[in-house]
């Protein structure tokens, strides 16, 4: 009997620890987290990003007639005003053709205006069909002429802009070919419109909408140390790459002396201000995944994942743009790689 009553005692033990290591276990398992509410905060952040410097205007000149070059009058470094005469081809065909042309355009011209003044005079003596057939012959004589000396006028390379050469690619006595007619024509000069210096921007689509055309800018060149350029935003693409995920943005700053040069890097800084105040968290409350921003809200202990779409942001803190968040929300902030989507959990404040 006392043996039964023994082992009915010790087996009451054996499940009552059971329990207990059970109770610990689950107690083990459960992770705390810390959390913190969303807060009504305005402030400004500074963006840095990196910027390309291209010319204002640029513009490979290819040869509309082919010839020969028989004149350089420009060069490489070359400051050209507009209409300016950089090179001249001689093409031996095309100004026999014109001296043909004009001459079968006189001729015409000729007979048209004596049997115009027969008709006019006297209609009796012609017919009105023999007058429009001697005339259509006039006009046509006329455009081809017309037509052949705009021809020979391509034959003359001219500045379509006032700027700088930066390239020449031929020489005297070189023969170039119909652009128009080339699958892979050379351009024969490029010429920079350097006045204006366009700064092109591959803004992150994250950033997109904190950027808007007028914003100001503060821009600054490695190369041109102690130089800053205060200036504005001036255009925007307004779409996003698909490849890059970047949206373009150009900046448009004078460049007078010519001191900023195509193809230089340029550090900008934006100055964004907050649109009045808006539900901010700490950073370390965001999780980026790629492209995409997340944080962790716990509701009646369990954790869920939510996309957000962030706003400004500074060293401290980031607005939130989420209508799955509000201010009496718990937001993780200590403890996030530890927990999952759906994950039961303790809260800290």
């Amino acid at each position: 009997m006392k043996t039964k009553i023994l082992l009915i005692a010790l087996t009451i033990l054996v499940v009552s620890c059971s329990q207990e290591v059970e109770t610990e276990n689950i107690d083990v398992k459960t992770q705390t987290v810390k959390v913190v509410h969303p807060e009504l905060k305005s402030f400004t952040s500074t963006l840095r990003i990196i910027g390309n410097a291209k010319a204002n205007k640029e513009v490979g000149l290819h040869a509309m007639e082919s010839g020969v070059i028989r004149r350089i009058k420009k060069d490489i470094g070359d400051k050209v005003n507009k209409g300016d005469v950089l090179a001249v081809l001689e093409n031996p065909e095309l100004s026999r053709q014109l001296i043909i042309h004009k001459a079968e355009m006189e001729v015409t011209q000729s007979s048209y205006l004596r049997l115009k003044s027969v008709y006019d005079k006297t209609p009796e003596l012609t017919t009105i069909t023999d007058f429009e057939n001697v005339e259509a012959t006039y006009k046509i004589a006329k455009a081809k002429y017309e037509s052949t000396i705009k021809r020979d006028r391509l034959l003359t390379i001219k500045a379509p802009f006032s700027g700088l050469i930066t390239q020449r690619n031929i020489e005297i006595g070189d023969l170039v070919k119909n652009s128009l007619n080339s699958s892979s024509p050379i351009p024969l000069f490029q010429i920079m419109d350097m006045d204006i210096i366009r700064l092109i921007i591959d803004l992150p689509e994250t950033e997109a909408d904190n950027i808007s055309v007028g914003m100001n800018a503060v821009i600054s060149f490695s190369e041109l140390a102690g130089k800053e350029f205060n200036v504005k935003v001036s255009r925007m693409a307004n779409m996003i790459d698909n490849t890059s995920k970047t949206m373009e943005v150009q900046i448009d700053i004078p460049n007078e002396n010519h001191v900023i040069k195509a193809g230089m890097y340029a550090e900008v800084n934006l100055q964004l201000q907050s649109d009045g105040e808006k539900l901010s968290l700490p950073n370390e409350s965001i999780i980026a995944v790629k492209s995409e921003f997340f944080v962790y809200k716990v509701t009646d202990g369990v954790v869920q994942k939510i996309l957000i779409k962030k706003g400004l942001s500074n060293n401290q803190f980031f607005e939130i743009n989420s209508d799955k968040i509000i201010s009496s929300d718990n937001i993780i902030v200590e403890g996030k790689a530890l927990v999952t989507d759906g994950m039961s959990v303790n809260i800290s404040e």
